[in-house]
């Protein structure tokens, strides 16, 4: 779609967070290169061995192509298919690596009829001024510090307000990150366009100027970073 002319992306203003995610998945490299492979494979099992539900899956099982290594999806914190011999259904790798829990939609396809997604786990880290990396805290990040020799309810509700007090002065700041897709809306469909405009061959200054943005190199990180993984957070926003 010619990512310059905002009329297009109307359909935005439909979008709950499930579809904000899925626009953003099916703008990932990898995503697009992983469906192109894994509907080849499919493709072939099901010209030898039938489709499903009449497939003879006792030799679909038999075949090393309806197989993926179990490594592959190793710390992608999602629930996988039961697999066999450290390896998992193909359909079932594709779930696990990028958060799907049905057969993984097409990337072509703007709107599935069948998108379901995976639960996105909540992790609450202990980071002590910089994170695991050793990269300074990000500015909607907030590090505290429990002494677990002391009552722990007191703490967490000394926390919370700690929490509500910081989120409220980041608020007032204008620097909180959206909190659903009311919030949210307006940056994403901006990044959307950005990142069609990227695949579409525009220079960060074409970019810069056709989207009304002043640092079009960071925001091109940050759409990035929401295609690359990122647009599973989307799905754990309010509504």
């Amino acid at each position: 779609m010619p990512w310059w002319n905002d009329q297009d992306y109307a359909f935005c203003a439909s979008l709950d967070r499930g579809g904000w995610a899925w626009q953003f998945l099916r703008r990932e490299p990898a995503y697009r290169a992983d469906y192109a492979e894994f509907i080849a494979t499919w493709r072939q099992l099901e010209s030898a061995y039938g489709a499903p539900p009449k497939r003879d899956f006792f030799r679909w099982k038999q075949d090393p192509r309806a197989w993926r290594p179990d490594v592959e999806i190793a710390g992608c914190d999602a629930d996988v298919c039961p697999g066999e011999n450290d390896q998992v259904l193909i359909e079932c790798w594709m779930g696990a690596k990028w958060g799907l829990r049905k057969f993984p939609p097409d990337p072509s396809i703007p709107f599935p009829d069948d998108l379901a997604w995976r639960e996105a786990p909540i992790q609450v880290e202990v980071m002590v001024g910089v994170d695991q990396a050793g990269s300074p805290l990000h500015e909607a990040e907030l590090a505290l510090i429990f002494d677990l020799a002391l009552s722990l309810p007191a703490q967490l509700e000394a926390a919370k307000m700690q929490l509500v007090v910081a989120r409220q002065r980041l608020a007032l700041s204008g620097k909180l990150p959206p909190r659903n897709v009311r919030e949210g809306a307006a940056t994403w469909r901006r990044w959307l366009r950005l990142l069609d405009a990227l695949e579409a061959g525009a220079s960060l200054a074409e970019i810069g100027h056709a989207l009304d943005i002043t640092d079009p190199e960071r925001q091109v990180e940050a759409a990035k970073t929401l295609r690359g993984g990122g647009y599973r957070r989307l799905l754990n926003l309010e509504p």
